[in-house]
């Protein structure tokens, strides 16, 4: 074999263990993400079957049939760009769409595409191999265990959609009640998605709940426990499957535990656990490459997202109306109401939208070190970057 093919050969086997490597970390992992019903990260089966991502994302590297570096474009040219979404086409991505609906990345001068996730498509290393520019990552925690993975996974956070993670431990309440506290835990039992137990721990130690107190029970990632009594609270998002209880306790024939009720949530970020979630991602190796596409890229992302808070109506009709897209106009008017402030922060208000602070990805990676899920405090410089965000400075 001539000698700069025996280098590209290396290169892709290499590639291969270490997307393998990175998809065991983003199946250790993950945590609740639903969308109404069912969740995201497992939906057949559980965590987005991530052993088979990586298997299968590495075939397709040692096969050839995926790019391992960004491309070079023509002087003039628009720039190629595609976004690997973490699940199916729904209002969760909504900045996306209506930045490809507007016309704001043909504008930028990206010729930009979406391709769907789904069982078995791990963001991480398709972005990673190069079959896309760019990722959404259902929470940054991923991003951490794949830079700290055996084989470490050349990934970085370029901007964030939800400055709070909409993590949280849900239950059926009255609309008059507060929001459960972490001491409210005790007693009671705790229905989680498997792989995500840990987060129940974390709560404990870090709010001096007795771990021996609170009973853990695995459950798929639909609020139907809660709902039925099963369980007492239920790890999920506030932006999903509370869309499913309302819809449950609104119906006349509802049972006697769900008429008239609501939910109430106790929230990760509220209790010690400040997390970025559905975190748009790169490699270095198209920072380095090709800076001036992830400019335009996330600038073009911002102006869906301003879009959306200035005209929220029209907004909930783009989306509906964006092809495959699979919420109807009554759930995306409903996911505004929780969703659409996630987008903005103290931190947003100061730097633009989009905009993570490093001194929260140092929170995340202390949290993930300290509950055993990686090795290493990754610093933030080194996972992260604001270089590209509009109203940030950068080179």
């Amino acid at each position: 074999m001539p000698g700069p093919l025996l280098a590209l050969a290396k290169e892709l086997q290499h590639a291969a263990r270490t997307m393998l490597s990175a998809s065991s970390a983003w199946h250790a992992a993950c945590m609740s993400h639903s969308i109404g019903q069912t969740t995201i990260e497992g939906r057949v089966g559980r965590h987005r079957r991530a052993l088979l991502a990586g298997s299968s994302v590495a075939a397709l590297v040692l096969g050839g049939l995926l790019p391992v570096r960004a491309q070079r474009e023509k002087p003039g040219a628009a720039m190629a760009a595609a976004t690997q979404l973490g699940w199916v086409r729904n209002g969760e991505f909504a900045p996306i769409l209506v930045a490809e609906a507007k016309g704001f990345f043909a504008e930028e001068g990206v010729a930009h595409r979406i391709i769907d996730g789904g069982p078995g498509k791990n963001p991480i290393p398709i972005v990673a191999v190069g079959q896309a520019q760019f990722g959404i990552a259902t929470s940054g925690l991923y991003l951490l265990s794949a830079r700290t993975a055996r084989d470490p996974v050349d990934v970085v956070a370029v901007a964030a959609l939800y400055q709070e993670t909409p993590s949280a431990y849900l239950r059926i309440a009255d609309r008059g009640d507060p929001d459960p506290t972490p001491h409210d835990l005790e007693g009671k039992t705790v229905g989680v998605q498997a792989g995500s137990e840990f987060f129940v721990s974390a709560l404990a130690r870090k709010n001096g709940l007795g771990e021996g107190k609170i009973k853990i029970v695995t459950v798929q990632a639909n609020a139907e426990p809660l709902l039925v009594g099963r369980v007492d609270y239920f790890g999920g998002w506030v932006i999903n499957q509370t869309f499913q209880i309302e819809q449950e306790a609104a119906k006349p024939d509802a049972p006697p535990n769900l008429r008239g009720k609501t939910w109430k949530a106790l929230r990760y970020a509220q209790w010690g656990f400040p997390a970025y979630s559905d975190v748009i991602f790169t490699t270095n190796t198209v920072i380095k490459q090709n800076p001036e596409l992830v400019r335009r890229y996330v600038r073009a992302v911002s102006r869906g997202m301003q879009y959306i808070l200035d005209h929220p109506a029209e907004a909930v009709q783009i989306v509906a109306g964006f092809p495959g897209e699979i919420e109807d106009v009554a759930k995306l008017t409903w996911r505004w109401r929780t969703q659409n402030p996630l987008f903005t922060s103290a931190d947003t208000h100061a730097h633009g939208l989009l905009w993570m602070n490093p001194a929260t990805w140092d929170q995340m990676s202390q949290f993930m070190r300290d509950a055993g899920q990686i090795p290493s405090v990754v610093p933030a410089a080194d996972v992260m970057t604001d270089q590209f965000v509009p109203a940030s400075a950068g080179p």
